[in-house]
């Protein structure tokens, strides 16, 4: 396939499909689906693995945090078990594809294939830095696909060019820099695991400067700087993450999944669900997953 050069400023990103794919979380290791065609600009956020997948033949072993970047005109083939959230482009909005119809299974024109540095040097597989940076901004994506306002098509430009951006720039940032946070990655890091394991409690700031060893001001000061979102809004974030993954791949009843969330008032689960994702979460476990077809 014959590439265009653009500039950077050209890019007019436009979502084609967003979604949380959880399904693959219930097959064992190895499973592989049917090889196809990839038609347009995909990218990937790995939330679980235990698979990888091929890429023009080549395998690529994927983990949690990994991103996946894939361009028109190659070839594609999942290895599951893993979930993740995905996010088709048309990159320059110029293919006329209908985004309320759009299949990826389906046979269809290859989009244009475009180059340029940013571009060029983000390989099928990038690991990234910050994984939860990334989650949020996956998740604002989500959210105005899934609930478009009359704002949603600017926001989503904005998102998938901020989207764009960064993983470009993992590229090329010497490791182990992550900015102004660098310096506490231990510390974070250990944050960030004290707050999965106790999702299903009631998280407090105090709590989790302590867990870092800081004044809870020094520690939100730090915690802000080196995820770009405050500790309040991390610990929500990965409950809600947690609520979506209940939702979509379990039985149990709102109620259920509202406790082991940390939430003894459904009502006011519900109000921040829906306030976080754009929906309800009945609607959410009705209509967010987006399965892959077995074939």
């Amino acid at each position: 396939m014959n590439h265009i050069h653009i500039d950077l400023s050209q890019i007019n990103p436009r979502v084609l499909k967003a979604y949380y794919y959880s399904d693959g979380k219930k097959y064992k290791k190895p499973h592989e689906l049917k090889e196809r065609s990839v038609y347009d600009y995909e990218i990937e956020l790995i939330t679980y693995s235990d698979g990888g997948m091929y890429i023009d033949r080549i395998y690529h072993p994927v983990s949690r945090g990994d991103i996946i970047v894939r361009r028109p005109g190659q070839m594609t083939k999942a290895v599951l078990p893993y979930t993740c959230y995905a996010v088709i482009l048309d990159l320059m909005d110029n293919t006329g594809k209908n985004s309320e119809t759009y299949d990826f299974n389906k046979s269809q024109e290859y989009q244009q294939s475009y180059s340029c540095p940013p571009l060029d040097r983000i390989p099928p597989v990038v690991k990234a830095s910050a994984f939860e940076r990334y989650s949020v901004l996956f998740d604002a994506i989500l959210k105005e696909y899934i609930n478009p306002g009359p704002d949603s098509a600017t926001l989503l430009k904005g998102y998938c060019l901020q989207l764009l951006c960064i993983i470009s720039r993992e590229t090329i940032r010497p490791d182990g820099h992550q900015g102004d946070g660098s310096a506490y990655r231990t510390l974070i890091r250990n944050v960030i695991e004290y707050v999965e394991q106790n999702i299903s409690n009631r998280i407090m700031l105090k709590d989790l400067a302590a867990v870092a060893g800081m004044s809870p001001n020094y520690f939100h000061r730090v915690f802000t700087r080196a995820m770009g979102m405050t500790p309040n809004e991390f610990v929500i974030s990965k409950k809600m993450n947690r609520a979506r993954e209940l939702l979509a791949t379990t039985s149990k009843s709102i109620a259920d999944i509202s406790l082991e969330c940390g939430f003894d008032n459904i009502a006011y689960f519900s109000y921040v669900f829906k306030r976080y994702s754009g929906i309800t979460p009945s609607s959410f476990r009705v209509a967010y997953s987006y399965p892959l077809r077995q074939t």
